[in-house]
């Protein structure tokens, strides 16, 4: 009877033990909640694997959606640990509805692309076809971070002679839907429910990659996404919501994200030189997503032209001319420059070496050309008085409408490299 009793307590005890060990667990047990735009899909699940390698008692939870709708929801009170948005904009909703604690950061950046059915019904070759009549076109909902940069492409269009308002009237003709984000642009296009549709490049996804076919929007033409993540003000793991925006930022990271089509925002380092051209193009390279090699034809073909009339000293000789070419900010635009996206007005430390043939050399900095300050239409002209440019001046020449001396009209042009002004020491 004794040894009956005996085990009988005994069992008590392990029940015990092991009800105290469960509890504990429940307790330790965390759930993290992130919201993320849609488009992260792919990238936040394999990321979220990660995590969980070094987190095993967490359990990551995603809503994904359109960042306006995240935001809003937000905005309402939804909780949630983390935000991740495909604009700054959605991401300011939330900052001004007093949800986010601290500083956000940008993670990622994007682009967009044209995609259509793998039959492409509509025969679309490229952007221009998109005002075809009849074509239906399938794009995002306005708010959507997606149609934001799909609206600024449309009016890039716009200032350009082969195309105008009437091409962008007739493509918003053409939208037979519009969607509340940018997976279900892409949803519809693979199942042949549209001719067209207007994602960004990490939507063509392995399970839609053989359903449809990419085409790449002109750089000129298009716009760099930008990606803020950030802790919310009442999550409940916030240490842990940190944890995990480190694990994006970190190099491991980058490349998930890179991995699933996304662009780093990791700034390399640059050589401490820069190597001349030889190939008759002008390069921009230099602190640039998009290194740009390009010829005269490049130039007439791609972009807006603009002709300026200058007047200038070249040593003790006064000059008047009427130079035809490109603005040199559109040509940068074009390039993507990388810059730091969480740094206030980081363009304003940034500057372009202008490098002639020769190894002749004049700065310009961003700060000239961009239209929140100096706004100066600097031009890299091909053409003089209707001709094109004299032999001593090169295929490309640097034009600086503003300069009284003509020190900064690089002939010969063929590099321009974009730069940072160096760090601060910490």
């Amino acid at each position: 009877m004794k040894s009956v009793l005996k085990a009988f307590i005994a069992s008590l005890l392990l029940i015990g033990v092991l009800g105290g060990n469960l509890t504990l667990h429940a307790q330790a047990s965390k759930t993290l909640t992130i919201f993320a735009a849609s488009s992260l899909t792919d990238a936040f699940n394999e990321l979220a694997t990660a995590f969980k390698a070094s987190n095993p008692d967490v359990d990551v939870q995603f809503s994904f959606g359109s960042s306006s709708t995240l935001a809003t929801q937000l905005q309402e009170g939804a909780p949630a640990d983390i935000f991740a948005s495909a604009n700054s904009k959605q991401m300011q909703v939330a900052v001004d509805a007093k949800r986010i604690a601290g500083k956000p950061s940008t993670f990622a950046k994007n682009r967009l692309i044209l995609i259509v059915p793998v039959e492409n019904p509509a025969k679309i070759t490229g952007l221009k076809d998109l005002a075809n009549a009849g074509v239906k076109l399938v794009i995002a909902a306005d708010k959507v971070p997606v149609r934001d940069y799909t609206n600024t492409m449309l009016d890039r269009l716009v200032k350009l002679p082969a195309y105008g308002q009437a091409y962008k009237d007739a493509v918003l003709k053409n939208v037979v839907s519009e969607e509340a984000n940018v997976r279900q642009v892409s949803l519809k296009v693979s199942l042949g429910e549209a001719d067209a549709g207007i994602v960004y490049r990490s939507d063509v996804t392995p399970d839609i990659a053989d359903k449809v076919v990419a085409f790449p929007i002109p750089d000129a033409l298009n716009t760099l996404a930008t990606y803020p993540i950030a802790v919310t003000n009442d999550s409940a793991n916030a240490d842990l919501a940190k944890t995990f925006i480190d694990l994006v930022l970190s190099d491991a990271g980058q490349d998930i994200l890179v991995k699933w089509n996304f662009i780093s925002v990791r700034i390399p380092e640059l050589p401490a030189t820069i190597s001349l051209p030889t190939d008759g193009k002008l390069h921009l390279d230099g602190q640039v997503l998009n290194p740009l090699a390009l010829s005269v034809d490049d130039l007439k073909a791609n972009y807006a032209p603009q002709t300026v009339s200058v007047e200038y000293l070249n040593g003790e000789n006064p000059v008047k001319a009427n130079y035809t070419g490109v603005l040199l900010r559109d040509l940068l635009d074009s390039a993507q420059v990388n810059l730091n996206a969480d740094v206030k007005n980081d363009k304003l430390s940034t500057f372009i070496v202008a490098t002639g043939a020769d190894g002749y050399q004049a700065v310009i900095a961003w700060g000239e050309i961009d239209a929140d300050f100096g706004n100066q239409a600097i031009l890299v002209a091909y053409e003089s008085d209707g001709k094109p440019l004299a032999e001593a001046e090169g295929a490309f020449r640097l034009v600086v409408p503003t300069d009284g001396h003509g020190g900064r009209y690089v002939s010969q042009l063929v590099s321009l490299e974009v730069r940072d002004a160096p760090h601060v020491a910490k």
